[in-house]
C-alpha cells in the first residue's frame, strides 16, 4: 500500500522527468550537508534541481513518465539532478562547481532525451556551449555580411567628407596667409 507521501513524491518525480531534457543521477554518500546546499546553489541559476530520492519511487516515476531509460543510471542510494533549462548548461553548472568545490560526488550516468549518458560524456556535455552562447554567435554571424555592407557603402561618404575637409582647411590656412602678409609690410 503507497502511502499519500510517497505517491505525492512519485509524481513530483514523474513531472520533473517529463519536463526535463536532461536528467542526472549521482551517488551522494558521504557528502555533507553544506556541500548538498552548495550544490543546489550553484544549479539553481540553470533552473535545475537536485534531489535525494529512493531508487523505488524513481524507478516508478520514470515509468510513468515514459522515460524508464533513466533506471539504467540508478542503482544504490541517489540524488537525481534535473532541469528545466538547457541542458548544456545544467552539465556546464555541475561539472564546474564539482571542479571548484572537490567534493566527492560520484556521477552514475544521464539520460538526454532518450539517450544513456556515462559521466565522461556527461563532461563532453559541459564543454558544449550553452543555447544563449550559440544563439548569440548564429547572430553575430548573421550581422556580419551587414555590418561589412554598410562599411563598404559608407566608404565613398566618408571620402568625400575627408576630401572637403582637407578643401575646407586649405581655403582657410590660404585665406590667412594673404592677410597676415600686408600686416607685416607697414612695419618694415
Amino acid at each position: 500500500m503507497a502511502t499519500e507521501k510517497a505517491t505525492k513524491q512519485v509524481e513530483e518525480l514523474k513531472k520533473a522527468f517529463e519536463g526535463s531534457p536532461l536528467v542526472i543521477t549521482a551517488q551522494y554518500t558521504g557528502l555533507k550537508m553544506s556541500q548538498l546546499i552548495g550544490l543546489r546553489a550553484a544549479l539553481r541559476p540553470t533552473k535545475s534541481r537536485f534531489r535525494v530520492v529512493k531508487n523505488t519511487l524513481a524507478g516508478i516515476a520514470a515509468d510513468r513518465a515514459g522515460r524508464a531509460v533513466i533506471r539504467e543510471v540508478m542503482g544504490g542510494p541517489i540524488g537525481v539532478i534535473t532541469t528545466q533549462g538547457d541542458p548544456a548548461a545544467m552539465a556546464k553548472a555541475l561539472v564546474d562547481y564539482l571542479q571548484t568545490s572537490r567534493i566527492e560526488l560520484k556521477l552514475r550516468g544521464g539520460v538526454l532525451e532518450s539517450q544513456v549518458l556515462t559521466p565522461a560524456r556527461i563532461g563532453e556535455l559541459a564543454k558544449l556551449p550553452t543555447k544563449d552562447q550559440l544563439i548569440a554567435k548564429l547572430l553575430g554571424q548573421m550581422m556580419a555580411p551587414a555590418a561589412g555592407l554598410v562599411t563598404v557603402l559608407s566608404g565613398p561618404v566618408r571620402g568625400l567628407v575627408v576630401a572637403l575637409q582637407r578643401i575646407a582647411e586649405q581655403k582657410g590656412a590660404a585665406e590667412a596667409a594673404p592677410a597676415a602678409a600686408p600686416a607685416a609690410a607697414p612695419g618694415a
